[in-house]
């Protein structure tokens, strides 16, 4: 009589895989990749370190910090791989990956953009898919190794295979490093602050609309220009030259207060007291700014640029000729604090308790666009004519131009 014995393919394997021990060259192929991975990261964070510490010292510092601990994990994942080790990837790139999705959501609550919602690019979604690599890697490493002796495992993680997908991410790390992002992202901090000039010395933004277009990107600094051809030069041309008649014809507040206008900031460094005419606000028109920007705020204050407040739904107004005139809003953190009397007593930052504790209320200018204009003759900006801030103009909160700066640094409050 024939004695039946199990068929061999139809014996149930899982058992066995689940106790086994990860394959030698599995196991060491996925440290291999975690490692890369981390590296990219790393050397994205460490590029723009240097344009996070313009916008702010603990953005820089996360940074830093973030690229070294990146950097110092990928060596020991494949120099000593214990169960700290794993522990360690995962734990700090799930908190990176928080920090950025808060980032991209509703702000990373600190600092001057704290409540600003970044927009997503490739250099922070690339970034962020390596740490997600590392994280769940980790956690294979950490609770469930033996998953790497199953033979799928182990044919995707042939040094074949990880050494391909290693060329890949630093394919794709030096891409986002030097490319057209890198060169977007990291112009404020290349482009020429130093601390030196009068605006800087008076102190940061006041406010942190001023320095970030609609898009969540920080402008402070020189405005990168893009090159017009013959036809667009001689339009924006003629579009400034209707500007700067504006401004001879304004050449004081006096002026401005005859014209129309009428107060709606303080003197503010590095953008200069506001002066406001409403009705103008209806659309963009390089001959009717709906907003003249003075050295003070006495009588006899002189002119030093122009400001266009345009009411607009839908996204920034088309403006000036040409690509160079960024548009800004002032609509983070609930809008700015307005007084009774229609002059701004409070930037963004300031919350809507203190604001009515001031005796202001927070409004949100959703729908209204503005752009600096810096023509007059004679106090040409040297950041750029739509630059967001003008270094020249240093001094202090609520007084003038040319006071000395406040020697904490810091923006005198207004109000």
């Amino acid at each position: 009589m024939a004695v039946l014995t199990p068929d061999p393919v139809l014996e149930p394997v899982d058992a066995e895989v689940e106790t086994a021990p990860p394959d030698r060259t599995a196991e060491a192929a996925a440290r291999w990749l975690l490692a890369g991975c981390s590296l990219g990261a790393a050397a994205v964070h460490f590029a723009y370190s240097s344009a996070h510490f313009a916008q702010y010292w603990l953005y820089g510092v996360f940074f830093v910090t973030t690229a070294w601990i990146q950097l110092v994990w990928a060596l020991g994942v494949v120099l000593r791989p214990r169960r700290w080790v794993f522990l360690l990837g995962y734990g700090v790139n799930a908190a990176i990956i928080v920090v950025w999705a808060l980032s991209r959501t509703v702000g990373v609550l600190v600092g001057p953009g704290a409540s600003v919602k970044e927009a997503a690019r490739f250099p922070d979604i690339l970034t962020t898919l390596l740490e997600a690599v590392v994280m769940l890697g980790s956690l294979v490493l950490l609770l469930r190794p033996q998953l790497l002796s199953r033979r799928t495992a182990v044919r995707v993680l042939s040094p074949v295979a990880v050494g391909a997908a290693v060329l890949l991410v630093a394919s794709g790390t030096g891409y986002a490093m030097g490319s057209k992002f890198a060169a977007a992202h990291n112009h404020a901090a290349t482009a020429g602050l130093s601390g030196s000039t009068p605006c800087e010395q008076a102190g940061p933004p006041a406010s942190t609309g001023q320095v970030l277009d609609g898009a969540g990107h920080f402008h402070r600094g020189p405005s990168p220009q893009k090159p017009l051809d013959g036809a667009s030069r001689f339009a924006l041309e003629i579009q400034q030259a209707e500007a700067r008649a504006v401004a001879e014809k304004f050449p004081t507040v006096a002026d401005a207060e005859r014209g129309g206008y009428r107060k709606s900031t303080v003197y503010v460094p590095c953008i200069g007291a506001h002066y406001t005419n409403v009705s103008l606000a209806v659309g963009f028109n390089p001959a009717t700014p709906s907003e003249l920007l003075y050295d003070g705020t006495a009588p006899t204050a002189r002119i030093v640029g122009l400001s266009y407040l345009v009411w607009h739904p839908g996204g920034a107004p088309a403006g000036f000729i040409g690509p160079n005139d960024v548009w800004h809003q002032h609509n983070f953190n609930g809008g700015l604090c307005i007084g009774n009397d229609g002059v701004v007593i409070g930037a963004e930052a300031t919350s809507p308790a203190k604001c009515a504790a001031m005796g202001g209320q927070k409004v949100p200018l959703t729908d209204v666009w503005m752009l600096h204009d810096w023509v007059v003759p004679g106090f040409e900006c040297s950041w750029g004519v739509f630059a967001s801030e003008c270094p020249e103009l240093g001094g202090r909160t609520g007084g003038t131009a040319w006071d000395a700066p406040d020697p904490s640094g810091k923006p005198i409050p207004q109000g």
